[in-house]
This record gives C-alpha cells, structure tokens and sequence, in this order.
C-alpha cells in the first residue's frame, strides 16, 4: 500500500492551519482522493501542491510567522524554542526520509513546524517551535544526510 497523508499532515508538514489545507482543496490547489470519508494525498500530490506559486507563498509567510510570533513575545509563560534549520537535500529520496522523518514526530511532540523544499535550492528547511527537550528531540530524530 502507498503512503499517504491526511490533511492534518498536509497542514503540519507545511505549517499552514487545517482550514487553509481545506480551502487549497475546494480551490482546486490540491488534489487528493477520498477514502472512507477521509482525504488522502500521495507524496507526490503533495509535492505538487507545495511548488505552486500561491501556496509557496502562504508556507513561506507562515514559517516567516513562527519565528517572528516567538521573537515578539517577550515574556513566555514557559521555557521555549524555536530552531530554523536547513539540511541539503540533493534528490527526492534523501527529501522525501527528511520529511517522513519529521511527519512521524511533529504530530506526537506537539510543536508547532512548518517545512518547505524548494528542488532548485535542494537544502529542506525545518522551523519549529515548542518546549526546548521537545525540539530538541524533534533535531536528534531526524536523519543524518550527506
């Protein structure tokens, strides 16, 4: 069976909220297919939807966001961290076990992410935010690449 995503990976994987995931997809911006009431995207939809102009523009202003939100507040009810960090990524394949990397932990750690590729640049960019042992163990998951 191929790996998919759902729409609450779409969302986590691209740093975009749910909603905005939803009406990319009425709009026509993301394909995916409906099985048992749920939508299911391939990697390569994925893919797709990320390279198209107004969606790269969205990710890259929500990413943008979570760094300059963590920079704003100044006082923090608690320990926090936010970490940018880029990892070449020259094909597909070393692109696509970064982000299934990420995909497993993100969801379970609770923190808030975004992740882009751009193949012309072939370097993957992590911005996540959250409690500091959180990110950390979210660096430390992620796979070496060379």
């Amino acid at each position: 069976m191929q790996e998919t995503y759902t729409i609450e990976d779409v969302a986590a994987m691209s740093g975009l909220s749910t909603r905005t995931v939803r009406n990319y997809l009425s709009m026509g911006l993301l394909d995916g297919e409906k099985v048992d009431g749920v939508w299911r995207f391939t990697p390569e939809q994925f893919v797709a939807f990320l390279s198209q102009d107004m969606v790269r523009q969205s990710v890259k202003a929500k990413a943008n966001s979570i760094v300059y939100d963590f920079l704003l507040q100044e006082k923090k009810p608690e320990r926090a961290a936010c970490a940018v960090l880029d990892v070449p990524a020259a094909d597909r394949e070393t692109e696509n076990t970064i982000r299934e990397a990420l995909l497993e932990r993100v969801n379970a750690l609770g923190l808030r992410c975004s992740y882009r590729y751009e193949a012309g640049v072939s370097t993957a960019r992590l911005i996540v935010q959250g409690p500091p042992a959180s990110v950390a163990e979210l660096l430390e998951a992620l796979p070496e690449t060379d």
